[in-house]
């Protein structure tokens, strides 16, 4: 099973707003939402990733983006 197969990859409904000074001294508003990450599990139920595992699991997933992306199906 692929990454891409093994691993749902979203974003939380949380929204945090942080405010971001630029260079031009310009004050500029970011939202950003929270990357959840959920591994299938054998029985077809999904349990969510944190910590090490959940930053392993987005590499693997990124990877096979990435991977898909240049090789289509036929990797």
């Amino acid at each position: 099973m692929s990454a891409l197969d093994q691993f749902i990859v979203g974003y939380g409904p949380e929204m945090v707003q942080d405010l971001v000074v630029l260079e031009d001294g310009c004050i500029e508003a970011v939202t950003t939402r929270e990357v959840r990450v959920y591994e299938r599990q054998p029985d077809s139920s999904l349990v969510e990733l944190h910590g090490e595992a959940k930053d392993k699991a987005l590499t693997a997933f990124w990877e096979g983006v990435e991977d898909f992306n240049t090789n289509g199906d036929n990797a």
